[in-house]
């Protein structure tokens, strides 16, 4: 408690909005910190982990998802271990496939997202967030918050692109505010 009170008293709007959606029923925040990684995320749920490979970025590249389902939405965060020297690339094709997946038009026609940069992030073009709305394979709506970013990495962790996403919309209005929030490289 002396924590929380100590962040509240810095007056971060995040941090309070966390803890004011974390007393809510449908989700169970805790904290994430993949092995291999310089991330830290929280997430609302227990989350399920998968790998697969992908093309990314002109190269097969193994990707790394955690996601789990609370209060009508699905988390899910993912990174893979990327050449710096592609980490633009890669975040712009990671984006491309997602909004696809999504029913989303990419490319010029893509939703304008906003600049992200969660704390120890790289400053690149590609790291935004975005809000956009598709179609799921049923053919229902599909509300999607997501969000691209990377570091060069460091202490032995190579330089990683990250993805995050709330597909559907959360029961709890500020969920995907607090799960954007929690997000940072160590």
């Amino acid at each position: 408690m002396p924590n929380l009170l100590r962040f509240t008293r810095l007056g971060s709007p995040a941090v309070l909005a966390f803890w004011l959606v974390a007393c809510s029923p449908p989700f169970n925040w805790r904290e994430l910190r993949p092995a291999g990684t310089l991330l830290q995320a929280t997430l609302p749920c227990k989350p399920d982990d998968a790998m697969r490979r992908v093309p990314l970025a002109g190269g097969p590249t193994d990707m790394h998802l955690s996601g789990c389902d609370a209060g009508g939405a699905t988390f899910v965060i993912g990174w893979a271990a990327v050449p710096v020297e592609r980490l633009g690339a890669a975040l712009g094709d990671w984006q491309d496939t997602t909004l696809a997946r999504a029913g989303i038009p990419s490319g010029p026609d893509a939703p304008v997202g906003r600049p992200f940069q969660p704390p120890g992030a790289l400053a690149l073009p590609q790291s935004v967030r975005i809000a956009a709305t598709g179609r799921a394979p049923d053919g229902d709506t599909l509300p999607l918050q997501a969000a691209w970013f990377a570091t060069a990495g460091s202490d032995g962790a190579p330089a990683q692109a990250f993805f995050a996403a709330v597909y559907r919309a959360p029961d709890a209005p500020d969920a995907a505010d607090a799960f954007f929030a929690g997000l940072r490289l160590r």
